[in-house]
């Protein structure tokens, strides 16, 4: 089945239906709202209804006020959805219907004006079943052809009702439903089109029962988004679009398979011919025990449930195998059927949308075997959440219950039911998860009235009403020998009050999310040795919020087999954060091993079928876990799932501490408002930031306000933080932090101390570094403060073996603090691999500190190139000759060419390529120690890859076939914002590290200076024009950076090196800082640009401003200063130009009408301008560049 396809039709049929029925609406008089007028409600008259001027039928009034009502008490756009959802259902069911010869073809058009047969047939006088009434107005309305959607939906309304199977699924429609059929409902493109002449669904596809649900999903999937854009808890109509997935097909095989199919193979060990069909059965290591054996008489005994169906997918591949058995058992196909639904099968959802569809789903198999269920004589037994019982509005509650038993109840059963019907009131949220405490007195007596009053023709209304309720507490306290879900997936974080407080007080061990709470709902309302089977999310396979549910489940019950699917399990969701697994649960102990299938690297949902198949005929190595004991688990801390983990790692395991008992981990605190205490370093004053301090006392002695804040941060190995590098506002050892009651601190007695830090949120590689002294960290960069071997530890936290051990307790993309220093830890005394981390840890902060966005940057790398550079890789070819050889050679150096741009650029790369070759060999190195101390050499390799090489990730390389490529243009953008910075002041060429990073700076700091015989300014008032060349303006970027290199390389090759600037750039310096330049500088500056783009709309006019130098004055001395003159320019150029206006050229008519709008736009921009210099707004970069910029409005270019 192509689910693209099908997604695509039920999408554009929700938003076609949508659309049609809010026009439809908007017909009726009212508004967006749902408003309506006073002029236009009908009016209720004798004989009928006057509306619009026009005079209506009694029902129409009766019709229109449902409608009203339904609006106000529910809202007009849930009515949209309501009205879209029914017509939408009921017309594909009668397609499906007619695709399977099961009715007419009612729907189909009967000529080119797409009149659709109902229609055609009722006017030549054959009209389906209906009252007199409504006959009477189908008659009237079939004299006006004009009318053909208002006669379809009469039509089609009777028709629905007088149809067994639809009136059984899907009920009666509501009396307003009718009205909302949209008047285009039968246009060319619109839905009856598009059901009647659809290329989305082949035949195929409509003779399967599946395709119901899928087409409920799909039709949902965008109410689904919907739901989870606006995050927070789920309100109980939000569940159902929540939580609904479709099953993939094999597994649902899979799982029907290996708990119906195998408790029918353990009652008849020598059938063979079904179990040759049953391709997805696992076969056992071991025959049960006859106590482990669940046992039956006939096939009519088994019970089998679905307790959140959702459409029935599951259901009906159980209808197939009981199907199979019963016909292999002599039944006839009546028979065999009727056994299904009456006695094998419940099913339970709390969507009646789901329910209706469920039945239809097999009513409609049932049909395709036997086409005698056509009349729907009999129904499969799924059930939904009933009506509530209202003590206000119905009676009492114990009246009733006397009635409903004819006097045979007791008042302590009354106690029971009233109970059972109080948590009834909250089954919309609830659902299958509730647990109706009675005995098993009350639970006969309940089921033998229900059975009398289900065979009765006649009972009261009250009775014929609540006989839902009592159906529902005989199927939620049944046990059934077979359970098979995929039940809902909602994190406690998602829950209501009311779902979160049940769950906490009745599924304590399963609270963290709702599939987990299925797993202890299936186990209850299973018989003794019973089988359950499920698809849900991996997480509770190993994180620690689930470990009482697993030690729970490992000591009373057996896993028997599993599916480890991991991601990409459900095609129709990408990426890596639903991880799943499908298994079965035996209700009882046993010392037989489980089996295992891990199927995780299986790109799709197909591949990991493939590799599943392959598996079990030829158990394919590292796929295939046989017989493996669920004790292996209880040896690992934690108790996690882990099958694949061999003998010699579990001994290492049980033979070593636990890495936390040298270096516990320490989660750091929550500032709950990010915004308000925390920024990014470059933002504030260098001024008011602490570095380096050791302690909290000698912190808050300091008076500073702000202090380095590790946050976590991006994918890097030993040394380095985020990008941005936060500060945190401590000021005072944190005193205003500490008295805002929603931050929580915690840990501060290891701030300021210096340890290693790890991702909290990971990628598949886990990840360590130094931490240095005079850091406070964060939830989210948690911490160790190993008091030695510190150097040691650190290897091992970033070596293959840390990494192999890791994925045992936490396979996932969260690496639960506690979780991740579980790890068995091997403490050696090794200075060689204390050499080798420390080099690592050098390497790594010399790359971090080549970028300006660190607070240690001194001076950007290619003016650091000198002669010591150049003798230094000459050495180091010299020495990779001799080891790849065994060969010495001396290289004579030819003189350094210091004054070339392309030949610094060489000497960097080649520098860093054998820097990041010595990181690679290091890691491979202490991955070989590490294999070697653990043991572990018949099971990982030392190597490493170059894509896991942590430096140069800024855009400098790339990696590609585990070969090293540079990218030029990203190494000269640096360049230019190192050059950037030196023309405003931020950096000297003379001095290395920031210079102006702070307000009001003296005439001192402001000085020309001389460097390499040169003198170099700094701009005088930290404002530069990025312009065009003929801007007219002298401090223009393009004109300042060509300075900036001849002071710097000299002039003998500056031409050649503005060349080679424009190479690498892939355009003229001149292009790059009018379009490129402060892209790339808000990029690099995480969006927290410290040079602010003062611009026109389309950018004639453009100039930056270092915000650190900026004060009241510095809107008013742009204008003055740079676009007055500018403005002045313009009408200069232009006046020239007007004077030869009649002898113009084409190019220099086109030059003229640019220079006129350029002019009009600056001025526009004036005006604007204007109007902020005159505020003379200033502010204090405490504050961040967030709410600094902002205080600008539209004068700046927007950052984001």
């Amino acid at each position: 089945m192509d689910t693209n396809r099908i997604k695509r039709f039920a999408t554009e049929a929700r938003n076609i239906l949508k659309a049609g029925i809010a026009a439809k609406i908007t017909t009726l008089g009212f508004d967006k709202k749902g408003n309506v007028a006073e002029e236009h409600r009908p009016q209720l008259m004798q004989g009928g209804a006057l509306w619009n001027g026009q005079f209506y039928t009694e029902g129409f009034y009766y019709q229109w006020m449902s409608l009203y009502n339904r609006i106000q008490q529910k809202g007009i756009n849930e009515v949209y959805e309501e009205a879209a959802y029914t017509w939408f259902n009921r017309l594909c069911a009668i397609r499906i219907l007619q695709k399977n010869n099961l009715c007419s073809p009612v729907l189909q058009y009967a000529d080119a004006a797409r009149t659709p047969i109902i229609v055609d047939e009722a006017r030549q006088g054959h009209l389906p079943q209906m009252k007199e009434d409504l006959r009477q107005r189908i008659v009237e309305l079939l004299d006006d052809d004009t009318k053909v959607t208002e006669q379809f939906a009469l039509l089609i309304t009777a028709w629905c009702h007088d149809n067994p199977i639809l009136n059984q699924c899907f009920g009666s429609m509501a009396d307003y439903t009718e009205l909302l059929l949209p008047n285009d409902i039968l246009a060319e493109g619109k839905f009856m089109d598009m059901l009647n002449h659809t290329e989305f669904i082949t035949d195929e596809e409509f003779q399967s029962p599946e395709l119901i649900g899928w087409l409920y999903q799909f039709y949902i999937s965008e109410r689904k988004d919907e739901v989870f854009a606006k995050k927070g808890k789920f309100e109980a109509d939000e569940i159902p679009a929540a939580t609904q997935i479709f099953t993939p097909n094999w597994i649902v095989k899979y799982m029907v398979q290996n708990t119906v199919g195998r408790i029918y193979l353990d009652n008849n060990p020598y059938e063979t011919t079904l179990q040759k069909k049953w391709r997805y059965l696992v076969n056992q290591t071991e025959k049960p025990t006859p106590e482990n054996l669940l046992k039956y008489n006939e096939l009519t005994d088994l019970k089998v449930a679905d307790l959140a169906c959702g459409s029935g997918h599951i259901l009906n591949e159980c209808f197939d195998l009981f199907y199979d058995l019963y016909i292999a058992e002599g039944y006839g196909r009546g028979e065999a059927i009727e056994n299904i639904f009456r006695h094998n099968l419940t099913g339970i959802d709390l969507d009646n949308r789901a329910k209706q569809l469920a039945t239809f789903a097999l009513l409609l198999k049932a049909c395709q075997k036997d086409s005698s269920f056509a009349d729907a004589h009999c129904l499969p037994n799924i059930l939904t959440m009933p009506k509530p019982w209202n003590e206000e509005t119905d009676e009492n509650l114990n009246d009733f219950l006397s009635l409903y038993f004819q006097g045979e109840n007791t008042s302590s059963q009354n106690e029971e039911l009233a109970a059972c019907f109080e948590l009834m009131h909250n089954a919309d949220s609830l659902g299958s998860i509730m647990k109706f405490d009675i005995s098993d007195s009350t639970r006969l007596l309940v089921k033998q009235t229900t059975d009398y009053w289900c065979s009765q023709e006649i009972m009261p209304d009250a009775v014929r009403l609540q006989l839902p309720a009592f159906e529902l507490i005989l199927a939620l306290t049944e046990k059934y020998d077979a359970l098979v879900m995929n039940p809902p997936y909602m994190g406690g974080g998602n829950m209501n009050e009311v779902l979160s407080k049940y769950v906490k007080a009745n599924y304590e061990e399963g609270k963290g999310d709702l599939f987990s709470t299925f797993m202890l709902l299936a186990i209850d309302r299973l018989a003794d040795n019973g089988k359950y089977s499920m698809i849900n999310m991996q997480s509770w396979m190993f994180l620690s919020s689930f470990e009482k549910l697993r030690t729970s489940l490992l000591e009373n019950y057996h896993i028997e087999n599993m599916l480890h699917l991991g991601p990409r399990t459900f095609d129709e969701l990408s990426g890596e954060v639903v991880q799943n697994t499908s298994f079965v649960v035996a209700k009882n102990k046993s010392d037989e091993g489980g089996v295992y299938f891990r199927l995780v690297d299986g790109k799709n949902c197909a591949e990991k079928k493939d590799m599943f198949l392959q598996a079990l005929q030829e158990h394919t190595a590292k796929v295939y876990y046989p017989n493996v004991p669920q004790s292996n688990f209880e040896k690992i801390p934690g108790c996690p799932i882990g099958y694949w983990v061999s003998p010699n790692i579990l001994k290492i395991f049980t033979s070593n501490l636990a890495l936390s008992a040298v270096a516990s981990p320490c989660v750091g605190l929550q500032t709950a408002d990010n915004a308000r205490f925390l920024r990014s370093w470059f933002e504030v004053s260098r001024s008011r930031i602490g570095f380096g301090f050791e302690n909290a006392a000698s912190a808050a002695r300091s008076r500073l306000k702000w202090f380095p804040y590790n946050k976590g941060g991006d994918v890097r190995r030993w040394y380095g933080l985020s990008l941005s590098e936060n500060i945190i506002d401590w000021y005072n050892d944190g005193e205003i932090l500490k008295s805002f009651k929603p931050a929580v601190i915690r840990n501060p007695g290891y701030y300021f101390t210096d340890g290693i830090t790890f991702p909290r949120i990971g990628s598949n590689l886990f990840y360590a570094r130094i931490l240095q002294p005079g850091f406070i960290f964060d939830c989210n960069g948690p911490s160790c403060f190993p008091q030695e071997k510190k150097e040691y530890i650190l290897g091992f936290l970033n070596s293959k073996v840390m990494q192999q051990l890791l994925f045992i307790l936490c396979p996932t993309l969260s690496f639960q603090i506690g979780d991740s220093f579980k790890v068995p830890y091997i403490g050696k005394n090794n200075d060689y691999i204390n050499h080798c981390v420390q080099q690592n840890i050098n390497i790594s902060k010399q790359d971090w500190d080549n970028h300006e966005t660190s607070w240690d940057f001194e001076t950007n790398p290619l003016l650091a190139v000198n002669e010591n550079t150049y003798i230094d890789n000459i050495r180091h070819e010299e020495k990779l000759h001799e080891k790849e050889t065994d060969k010495h050679i001396c290289i004579n150096p030819a003189a350094p060419q210091l004054g070339s741009l392309k030949w610094r650029m060489e000497q960097y790369k080649t520098k860093w390529e054998h820097l990041f070759m010595q990181l690679h060999e290091n890691e491979e190195e202490l991955n070989r120690q590490f294999i070697d101390i653990y043991g572990l050499q018949d099971e990982l390799t030392p190597d490493v890859t170059l894509s896991e090489i942590t430096i140069l990730q800024q855009g400098e390389i790339n990696i590609a076939d585990d070969s090293l490529s540079w990218n030029d243009e990203v190494l000269m953008k640096q360049l230019i914002s190192f050059a950037v910075g030196c023309m405003l002041g931020r950096y000297r060429l003379d001095k290395p590290g920031l210079h102006i990073a702070h307000p009001n700076p003296t005439d001192e700091e402001t000085a020309s200076y001389t460097f390499n015989g040169q003198s170099w300014e700094i701009d005088d008032d930290g404002i530069m024009p990025l312009m065009a060349n003929d801007c007219g303006f002298s401090d223009n970027a393009s004109y300042r950076f060509a300075d900036f290199l001849r002071v710097v390389l000299g002039e003998e090759l500056h031409v050649e090196n503005l060349n080679y600037v424009e190479q690498c750039l892939g355009k003229t310096i001149e292009q790059y800082f009018v379009k490129d330049f402060w892209k790339d500088h808000k990029k690099m500056y995480q969006n927290r640009p410290i040079y602010w783009l003062f611009a026109s709309k389309k950018g004639s006019f453009q100039v930056i401003a270092y915000m650190h130098r900026m004060n009241a004055y510095t809107v008013e001395r742009i204008r003055a200063k740079y676009l007055l003159p500018f403005i002045e320019h313009l009408e200069q150029e232009i006046n020239k130009l007007d004077l030869r206006r009649a002898e113009l050229t084409t190019k220099e008519s086109k030059q003229l009408q640019t220079l006129q709008k350029q002019l009009d736009e600056c001025r526009e921009y004036h005006e604007r301008l204007q109007v902020v210099a005159e505020q003379a707004i200033s502010f204090n970069l405490d504050d961040g560049v967030t709410v600094n910029y902002a205080k600008f409005g539209d004068v700046l270019q927007k950052i984001k």
